[in-house]
This record gives structure tokens, C-alpha cells and sequence, in this order.
């Protein structure tokens, strides 16, 4: 029979468990609390567990077990309650609702960008807005694998919900307590402990018909006799396909007019359409955006033989219509936990996890266009460098072996004449690659994750037991990635070269029509030889690999006025290995896009000693009900070189029984992953050159050392060569980690006056500095000629390009590789209310949290301006911004006989738009209301419907700048972008 202070706690717990809230007073390692400290006064127990599940109590923050200990530190506790009154079946999306939490653009099933589809399938979390791998993931108080190939950050993917039992998140440093990437703070996943078999499926559906979500959970746990316990998990669901053409937010293209007016249709359309648009200017048509264009589906002549000028409302693309606003995603997920006493005083235990996701994700055709030099045709074997114009005339040596020039046979003559009396030589056109396969990617992910060990108690001596844990986590994440919809650089480039042989088309270079090359006639339809020859399906693969070693010991010392001095001693190996490897086409700049090396394999070692203490200086006295300070250190030797330290300090002083104020103060890290130690990618696009006629006067140093370099006063380039900047981006070998100092402090007030009610108000403060990131290759080529020691120049190249003939001056190469550079400062407050109470013959529960922030900074490079995040809510392609206040409330009725109401309601404030776009346009604020009712029909079987986004608010518009277009333009994780929907399911419990 439980203790009245078990009960207490549960109670506690439970209040708050529909989004978190009541503090988490206490915290255990393995046995139920038998104390409560601080928590709501007695009350009728109408909170009792779910039928067959275990109570034990388990608080993230310390490794300590003692049943008093009150954490220094806030922690959020989110239950399975919150799960199921949304029917979220993923706590990535379930934390998006919750104010600490932020969006992650391009990793959840949402997306704007094709960029996004290579992470498509991943579900991270963004606490506080500091990036996924700025959080620390842990079940159990054990690490968790992370969810990509080249990250610890986790994919909760990976993960079934149904058999968690809460969450406790750490909002504060604790990388002493856990090791390295515990910035942002900890999210540790309690799983449950069931004696029985529990089954529950539900099917949720949009007003719209679409985003269908089938999903089903079957769990069995059986609790022995001698202590030991078995428990089993399966979980399926799936999650469906929503379509921009079934949304007036994004069902046609639009793009930006100055002021924030969004200009919707055809004349919005993107002007690379579906059939070919050609370039006719005088000279060699480089660069000419600004010719005449001409290319009306197959016509290119009217009725009287004229010219067909290209008209965007009429030949323009709409990319809408074949974007998603969400991919469809399948998982499949399994878990199993065990635990068998061998001997008294010795536990082994064990856990496994695996998940399986997969999704499909399909864009528009490639965008292809000569005219940008190399952004969209990178090279490869025997053509790098080179555009895929169309050359009026060709060499061939077809007949007398001698080489001729004769006219390109694929040019209609209307075109070939016109192209000839402008003193053309070759014609620049472009045309979205829809007729074969549209860009898209397949990505399939399997995550494993195995824990072994013992842990048990033993007698120390001096009358007192200690409790041990030896552990062993074995983790590993698989990708099989293909990406379809790539064109084949060498074979259009060859293709569009052709001749004529007795009537027969065909490539004029001997090697190329050697190794299969395809004539290609982009004046008239593909046939399906062109478009199997042009299309190419390629892809990547990858894994990274988690072993984690972990032994410690804790127990008391001896006695202080308050209480036992507690201690935690320890000692953890880690290693974390990924890679990437790409196609060869894509490392070879085989096919259209961005040659990217590989993440070469990479393994980081960690040796790491820890030890936590806990002191109880004094208690039981006036005004002095207790007073605990509490400090943790942590020294860790990454094989990356350089030791580093970790520490925690902080304390709770209970002046009376209800009344807790706390204080905490750590400094955490993030070491560097995989993906940034290695991995090369291709990049081009725009780096206007600081020494050009029109800028290099902007100060005296940059003008200096422009002729230093040897760059005449008057050197003015084509605007297509700035446009066309090349340049590496990628992994630095020699990067440090980064350094994060946070400091909690907070009240938290749970008054034996007003049984059930209990409230916290926490400040954070978090300072980060040596933040991986890149400067940015416009900032590299400034800083080369405005500092006087020359910042960033080795990043620079110049040298000749054809678009400027005569000149070796040309900025023709900027990289940028990653460094520690950034810094970030973040302030903000906490808060939380929670109240229990019985009401019209049941029980009633209200909750509230929300986050105000009042500072966010963000510096790129030292000494330059930092950039203020406070009140913007980001945009559609960054994770950038922080909503001034967030909130979230739940109100809930339980009668006696299992009917359930809920209510639920979350708040985003005003906000402005991303300050990296247009920073005057203004985001107002938005209530989502969403309800839930459900009906115990037996004792082991209950029914639930509910409906989120009861009102159909809309998502507001994001302008991603005044003059660009997004497949969404806004923010999806923040902002529903689905619309009214409904659920509804049933659960079984034996």
C-alpha cells in the first residue's frame, strides 16, 4: 500500500502532467518516494495510475538517490496525458506546443525548400531554440543514439510514445551531471512499467480530407514474484501527405512586393517552365536574363512566322502545384525493458529500442538554366566548367575525319536565323526538367539502441548503503537515402551538340557517342530514350555508431543539521563514429547541383571522470526548513585534443514547508560532430566583390588593398560573374567545442492553504561563445579588404574567367569552412501554475506555463554588431527568431464514472518577421483552441474523439525578402498549417 506522501507526489505529478507542470519536488533512482517535501496538501486520491502501472518515481537532474533531494534546477514534467489529449504519436511534434520549445526548419515532415528533403524524415527538438544538438537526449537517465549519420542530435523517429511515461526536461546546463551536449538542457524519457496488456489505436483526419494518421500500439509488462519485471512495446502510424494545391496558403506560387503585399498566379509563376525559354541578345548571349525571350510550349513562331515572344503568366511554372506542405512518413517501432534480480543486492537489467521511419518526398523538376554559370551545372568528367548552351554551329568530323563546322541540326531555323543576325554563337535557354521524374528523395532510417547492466545497493560501512550502476549502451543509426528527379551534366552537355548522319541524329563527339550519349532536342519533346538518358536517381548512405561505458556510486557520508550529505562518484568511456558516403555522380559533379564530398568516418573518444555532491547545511529550524547546496564537475579527454571542464553549482533554501527558492549556475559544452569535422560540399552563388569600380571605395583600407592585389580602380565585371561565385563549404578537422554558461534562479510556491495548487516562476540566463558556424563568404570577402591584418583572404581566390578576358583578378572562389566563431546570448523567464481540485463529484485540473523572452543576441564574428532575435518569429527558411511570449493552458474534467473533458489552448504573441528578410513587416498573434472528450465504457475499455485547431486558424505569411518566393512561406512548426482536424480512437487495458 503506498505512503500518503507517495501519493502526494503522484499527485503532483499527475496535475501537471497534461503539459507539465507541477515542479518535480523529489526525485528517486529506483524505489517509489517516500517523501514529498514540497507538495499539495492532502486530498481525496483521485489520481491513481493507469490500471497495472508501476508508480516508481524518477526526477532528471542528479545522479544522486536520496527521497528528499529537491533539484536546484527547473524541470518540466510532460506526461502521456499531454500525448494523448492532441493525439500526438511523436514528442517532437507534441514539444513544438510548449513555450520552451522552438521550431526546427528542415527536420520534421514539413518543408519549403528542396534543401529540406535531404532531412526529411527526422523529428528533432529545438529546446529553447538552440538547435537539436544543443540538447541532450537520454531514457532512462541512459543516452539514446543520435538519429542522423553524422549527429547526436536524436530523431524521436526513433522513439514510441505510447510506452512513455512522462518527460523530465532539464531546462539548464547539465553536461557535469551527463556529459557533453546537455547545453540547451536534458530530456530524459521515462518509460512505463506495466503488469497487464495495453492496446490503443486511433485515426485522425483534417477537415480537408488529407494528413491522415492511422495509428496502433500493443504493450504487455508482467512484474514476478522475486522483482524482476518484463516489458514490451510495438507501435505503427503513419502520417499522410498534405499538398500545397489543397491550400489557399500556398496552392500558387507568389512572390513579394514592397511594401508585404503577396502577389499571387501566374504572374508569380517561376519563369524556368516546363518547356524550353531561349535567350536571343547580341554577342554570345552570357548572362542574358534580359534578352529577348522567346519559347511557347513547342511553337516558336506565330502564324506569320514571327518570333514567339516567352510570356511568364503563360509559360511560367507554378512550382505549387506539385509541392507538399507535409511528407507522408511510416514508422514502425519496437521496445522491450527488463529486469532480474541475480542475487540480493544485484539487479541486471535491460533495454531495446529500434525504430524504423520512412519517407517520400517529391518537389518540382529541376530548374535548369545555362545562363548561371556552373550553380546548377557543376561539371564533371570532361565537362567542368563548361555551360550547356546550345552552340549554333558544331565541329564535325564525321566523312572526311577532317573537323567542319556546320550548323547544329536541333536549332529550328527561325531560332538559328535571328540567333545569326545578332552575331550569336551559342543560345543560353533554360527549362524545368518536368518530363521525367520529379526531384524528390526516399529516405529510410533504422535506429537501434541496446542497453545492458547492473545496479544494486550495498552496505559501505558506518551503517549506511550506497547504490551502484554499471552500464553499457550500444546505439547505431542507418541511412538509405535516394534522391531521384538529377540530370546528367556530361550527357546534356554532349547531348545538345549534334549532327546529322544519313538522316540520323546523333551526338557529334566520337567519345561521348562511345560511352552512350543521347541526342538531345530541347525544342521538341523528349522521347523516353532523352529522358532516360537525362535522368539520373543517385543517393547516400551512412551510419553513426554510439558506445557508451558508465559506472557509478552514490550514497551519503555523513550527517549535516539538515540531513545527510550525499554523494555521486563515476567514470564514462564514450565513442561516437558516423560518415556519409554520396554517389559518385554527386562527387564527381556528374549530375546537375552541388558537387558534395563525402563525411568521411570519423570516431570521437571521450574518457570522462564525475562526481556530484549534495549538503543539507541545515533544516528544522525557524525559517530555515531546509537549506541544500548542491555542486557537480565533471573532466573530460576527447580524442579531438584538449581536455575540458564542466561544472554545476547551485542551491535550494525552503524557508517554510511549501516554499522553495532555488538557484543554479553550470557550464556545459557541445563537442563536435562528424559532420563538422569532415565533409566537403560545393557551393556557387552570389559574393559581390569588395574591389569592384562601384565598391572598393567604401573605406580607405578596403581600397588599399584592392591594389594591393592588383585589381585595376575600373574593374567593373558582368553581373553574371558575381553571380556565379564558386566556392567550398564544409567540416574543419581542428574545431574546439563550443562553451555554454547557464544561470536558473526561481521560486517555486506550492502552499498548504490551498491543497492542490502549485506555481513556479524560473529567469534563465545562457551565454554561448565558440559556436561552430560559418562567417558567411560575403562577410569573408569584406573582411579580407576592410581589416588591415586581412581576415579570411587564404578563403579568397582570383584568377581568370572567361566572362572578363584579359583579367587574373577575377573573384572566382570563396569558401567558407566551419569554425568557432559565434556567440549567443539568451535571457528570458519560465513560468508555471498548476491546481488540482475535486469539483461536481470529480476531479478538476488547471494548468498554465509560458515563456517570456526579453533578450536574444546573436554575434557572427567579434567585433561585428551583434543581431537582436528578440520578438521575430523567423521565417520559412531559418530556425531564427524568438516570439516574445508563448503559452499554453489545459483545463480537464474527470468524472467518477470516466468521462473526461479537456481543454486545451496555446498562445503564440506578436512577432515580427525574420530580421534577416524584412524585419518592418509584423506577425500578429494567434489562440489555438483544441478539446478532447473520452468515455471509460468498461473498466478496461475507453473511447476518445477530439479536435484540434477548433476555430481553422490560419497560418500567417512570412516574406522570405520583398522580391522572393517559398513553397510556404511561413513558420510550420510554430503555426498550424493544417487546418481543422479531427481524431478519434480506443483503449484496451487488461
Amino acid at each position: 500500500m503506498k505512503t500518503l506522501k507517495t501519493r502526494l507526489l503522484v499527485t503532483a505529478l499527475s496535475a501537471g502532467a497534461v503539459l507539465a507542470a507541477a515542479p518535480a519536488w523529489a526525485q528517486n533512482g529506483d524505489q517509489a518516494a517516500t517523501q514529498a517535501p514540497v507538495a499539495p496538501a492532502p486530498q481525496p486520491d483521485t489520481t491513481q495510475p493507469n490500471a497495472g502501472e508501476e508508480t516508481d518515481v524518477v526526477v532528471t537532474g542528479t545522479r544522486i538517490s536520496r527521497p528528499d533531494l529537491i533539484s536546484s534546477s527547473p524541470v518540466l514534467v510532460v506526461g502521456q496525458e499531454a500525448f494523448q489529449n492532441r493525439n500526438f504519436t511523436n514528442f517532437a511534434d507534441l514539444a513544438t506546443q510548449l513555450p520552451q520549445f522552438a521550431a526546427s526548419f528542415g527536420s520534421s515532415r514539413t518543408q519549403s525548400t528542396f534543401s529540406g528533403a535531404a532531412t526529411s524524415g527526422l523529428n528533432t527538438v529545438n529546446l529553447r531554440n538552440l538547435g537539436g544538438g544543443r540538447t541532450l537526449t537520454l531514457i532512462n537517465g541512459r543516452r539514446v543514439p543520435g538519429g542522423t549519420t553524422t549527429s547526436t542530435a536524436v530523431d524521436f523517429n526513433s522513439i514510441p510514445s505510447a510506452n512513455i511515461e512522462r518527460l523530465d526536461i532539464l531546462t539548464g546546463g547539465a553536461a557535469s551531471i551527463y556529459g557533453a551536449d546537455a547545453v540547451a538542457g536534458v530530456i530524459n524519457i521515462v518509460t512505463k512499467q506495466i503488469d497487464g496488456f495495453q492496446a490503443g489505436a486511433s485515426y485522425g483526419i483534417t477537415e480537408r480530407g488529407d494528413n491522415k494518421n492511422p495509428n496502433g500500439y500493443l504493450m504487455f509488462g508482467k512484474k514476478f514474484e522475486n522483482g524482476g519485471s518484463i516489458n514490451l512495446t510495438a507501435q505503427i502510424d503513419y502520417q499522410g501527405r498534405v499538398q500545397c494545391a489543397s491550400r489557399e496558403l500556398c496552392a500558387q506560387d507568389f512572390f513579394w512586393s514592397p511594401p508585404a503585399d503577396a502577389i499571387r498566379g501566374p504572374a508569380a509563376y517561376s519563369a524556368v517552365g516546363a518547356n524550353g525559354t531561349f535567350f536571343l541578345t547580341a554577342g554570345n548571349g552570357l548572362g542574358a536574363f534580359n534578352a529577348t525571350r522567346i519559347g511557347s510550349g513547342t511553337s516558336y513562331t506565330d502564324a506569320a512566322g514571327n518570333l514567339t515572344p516567352f510570356s511568364v503568366t503563360r509559360d511560367g511554372f507554378n512550382r505549387n502545384g506539385v509541392r507538399d506542405i507535409a511528407i507522408p512518413t511510416r514508422r514502425i517501432l519496437f521496445a522491450a525493458a527488463a529486469e532480474y534480480p541475480i542475487v540480493k543486492g544485484v539487479n541486471a537489467f535491460m533495454e531495446f529500442n529500434y525504430g524504423q521511419s520512412q519517407i517520400t518526398a517529391a518537389f518540382e523538376g529541376h530548374p535548369f538554366q545555362s545562363p548561371t554559370a556552373g550553380s546548377l551545372f557543376g561539371g564533371g568528367p570532361g565537362v567542368t566548367g563548361l555551360q550547356a548552351s546550345i552552340p549554333l554551329q558544331i565541329q564535325s568530323t564525321t566523312g572526311t575525319g577532317t573537323p567542319t563546322s556546320v550548323a547544329n541540326p536541333i536549332i529550328p531555323t527561325a531560332v538559328y536565323n535571328a540567333a545569326l543576325a545578332r552575331g550569336m554563337t551559342q543560345i543560353q535557354w533554360q527549362q524545368r526538367f518536368s518530363a521525367f521524374d520529379d526531384r524528390g528523395a526516399v529516405n529510410r532510417r533504422d535506429t537501434i539502441r541496446a542497453v545492458a547492466g547492473l545496479k544494486g545497493d550495498f552496505n559501505a560501512g558506518f551503517g549506511r548503503d550506497w547504490n551502484y550502476e554499471v552500464s553499457y549502451v550500444y546505439g547505431s543509426t542507418k541511412l538509405d537515402s535516394t534522391t531521384r528527379g538529377l540530370v546528367s551534366t556530361r550527357q546534356l552537355y554532349y547531348g545538345l551538340r549534334t549532327e546529322q548522319v544519313n538522316g540520323t541524329l546523333q551526338c557529334a563527339d566520337a567519345g561521348a557517342r562511345a560511352t552512350g550519349c543521347v541526342p538531345i532536342n530541347p525544342f521538341l519533346p523528349y522521347t523516353a530514350a532523352q529522358r532516360n538518358a537525362l535522368g539520373v536517381s543517385t543517393g547516400q548512405t551512412g551510419e553513426s555508431v554510439l558506445h557508451d561505458a558508465n559506472a557509478f556510486v552514490s550514497g551519503s557520508l555523513f550527517r549535516l543539521p539538515g540531513g545527510d550529505l550525499a554523494f555521486s562518484v563515476g567514470a564514462e568511456y564514450r565513442t561516437f563514429s558516423g560518415n556519409l558516403d554520396y554517389a559518385s555522380q554527386i562527387n564527381n559533379a556528374e549530375v546537375t547541383g552541388n558537387q558534395i564530398g563525402d563525411v568521411a568516418f570519423v570516431k570521437v573518444r571521450t574518457k570522462e571522470a564525475y562526481g556530484e555532491i549534495s549538503a543539507p547545511i541545515l533544516g528544522d529550524m525557524t525559517l530555515i526548513h531546509r537549506l541544500t547546496l548542491d555542486g557537480s564537475f565533471r573532466y573530460s579527454d576527447p580524442s579531438t585534443g584538449g581536455n575540458y571542464q564542466t561544472w554545476r553549482y547551485g542551491g535550494s533554501y525552503e524557508p517554510i514547508p511549501g516554499v522553495v527558492l532555488r538557484v543554479n549556475r553550470a557550464r556545459a559544452v557541445r563537442t563536435p560532430v562528424p559532420g563538422e569535422l569532415s565533409g566537403v560540399s560545393q557551393t556557387f552563388g552570389t559574393v559581390t566583390d569588395p574591389c569592384t569600380a562601384s565598391t572598393r571605395n567604401a573605406n580607405a583600407t578596403r581600397a588599399t588593398n584592392c591594389a594591393a592585389d592588383g585589381v585595376p580602380a575600373t574593374y567593373a565585371p558582368p553581373i553574371n560573374v558575381q553571380q556565379s561565385v564558386a566556392g567550398f563549404v564544409g567540416g574543419n578537422p581542428g574545431l574546439a567545442p563550443e562553451r555554454g554558461t547557464t544561470l536558473t534562479y526561481g521560486i517555486a510556491f506550492a502552499p498548504n492553504f490551498l491543497p492542490g495548487f502549485s506555481v513556479t516562476v524560473d529567469r534563465f540566463e545562457i551565454s554561448l561563445d565558440n559556436i561552430i558556424n560559418t562567417v558567411g563568404r560575403q562577410t569573408k570577402a569584406n573582411q579580407c579588404y576592410d581589416t588591415t591584418t586581412r581576415l579570411f583572404c587564404g578563403d579568397l581566390t582570383r584568377s581568370t574567367n572567361p566572362n572578363v578576358p584579359g583579367a587574373n583578378y577575377v573573384l572566382t572562389a570563396v569558401n567558407d569552412q566551419l569554425i568557432n566563431v559565434a556567440a549567443f546570448k539568451l535571457k528570458g523567464i519560465d513560468f508555471t501554475a498548476a491546481y488540482v481540485t475535486p469539483l461536481l463529484g470529480g476531479r478538476a485540473s488547471f494548468n498554465v506555463i509560458g515563456t517570456l523572452y526579453d533578450q536574444a543576441q546573436q554575434t557572427t564574428l567579434p567585433g561585428q554588431p551583434t543581431t537582436d532575435l528578440l520578438g521575430f518569429a523567423g521565417g520559412s527558411t531559418s530556425d531564427q527568431g524568438f516570439i516574445k511570449f508563448t503559452g499554453n493552458t489545459t483545463a480537464s474534467w474527470t468524472s467518477e464514472d470516466g468521462v473526461a473533458l479537456t481543454y486545451n489552448m496555446r498562445y503564440l504573441g506578436k512577432a515580427r518577421n525574420s530580421p534577416f528578410a524584412d524585419p518592418t513587416i509584423n506577425i500578429g498573434d494567434r489562440f489555438y483552441h483544441n478539446a478532447r472528450v473520452s468515455f471509460d465504457v468498461t473498466e478496461n475499455y475507453q473511447f476518445f474523439f477530439g479536435v484540434n485547431n477548433i476555430a481553422d486558424s490560419k497560418p500567417p505569411l512570412f516574406p522570405s525578402s520583398t522580391a522572393g518566393t517559398q513553397a510556404l512561406d511561413t513558420v510550420p512548426a510554430y503555426y498550424d498549417v493544417f487546418g481543422r482536424s479531427f481524431y478519434s480512437g480506443l483503449r484496451l487495458t487488461f
